[in-house]
């Protein structure tokens, strides 16, 4: 690297650096990666996956999509999550496998990862050409942590030290800000309800759990197995940023069951409530 493009480089991180002390939502953490990081690291999205990566199941992975991509959001990845799982296991052996915390795939679409990412989105993300990755563990609990840059350009270049400089920032941001589907006080229960997050299907789960079923018991009011019902679970959790069945149960208690009610006649959905 030149001296002079050193400089400039700098120059960058350091202001992108100076802005992130500002960011208080997580709108403000897009602007920024948007209007800012991406003057060193050019992108559509960012997609965060944190947890064990080595025990995909019962909700070990967690995800936040920073995107101006249509139609992709958080909970867009969520209910992809088995079909999003493989291309974290490519990524993820990719980084093993080369010992580098910090790599690129330019020319994505000569790559076969390329064609499980199409089948997954194949609208929201038919243009991108590129992806930059970035890998940070967490010592204290063993968590681990893969930052994802998808971006239209059809090569990116990578400048380690600078990822090294401008990545932990982006971390310490994400993890301080609330994600988009947390609420604050009774007020908020219906947001975090709404439609364009839980599908039909979990609407009508949560309703008997509200109704204090188990998972066997839903499981055979619905007619499905008690792992598809656990599924549907993980996706709830996940959707409403809460980890334990208790949770759930307290937040159902916010909400007027003539709400669910509400929710289900407007997806199509007709369940008996008890």
């Amino acid at each position: 690297m030149k001296k002079e493009s050193t400089t400039q480089y700098l120059n960058i991180a350091s202001a992108i650096i100076e802005r992130s002390y500002q960011i208080k939502t997580h709108l403000d953490y897009f602007v920024w990666l948007q209007n800012s990081v991406a003057e060193l690291i050019p992108h559509d999205m960012l997609l965060a996956v944190w947890g064990d990566f080595r025990q995909q199941q019962d909700g070990q992975l967690h995800y936040d999509a920073a995107s101006n991509l249509k139609g992709l959001t958080t909970p867009a990845i969520i209910d992809a999550t088995d079909k999003v799982s493989h291309i974290l296991n490519d990524l993820y052996r990719l980084r093993l496998i080369s010992g580098n915390d910090c790599f690129a795939i330019n020319a994505l679409e000569e790559t076969e990862i390329y064609h499980r990412i199409k089948s997954t989105f194949p609208e929201q993300l038919v243009e991108i050409s590129s992806l930059l990755v970035y890998g940070m563990k967490d010592e204290r609990n063993g968590d681990e942590c893969l930052y994802i840059f998808f971006s239209k350009e059809h090569a990116l270049d990578v400048r380690k030290q600078m990822m090294d400089f401008i990545m932990p920032h982006v971390d310490h941001v994400l993890r301080k800000i609330k994600p988009l589907m947390q609420f604050d006080g009774i007020e908020k229960a219906d947001d975090v309800l709404s439609l364009s997050t839980l599908s039909e299907r979990e609407i009508e789960v949560i309703s008997w759990i509200k109704a204090g079923k188990t998972n066997q018991e839903i499981g055979m009011i619905l007619s499905i197995s008690q792992n598809t019902v656990k599924s549907h679970l993980k996706r709830i959790f996940q959707k409403l940023n809460i980890g334990r069945r208790a949770q759930a149960v307290a937040l159902l208690a916010n909400v007027p069951s003539t709400k669910l009610k509400q929710l289900q006649l407007q997806q199509g959905v007709h369940a008996v409530y008890s």
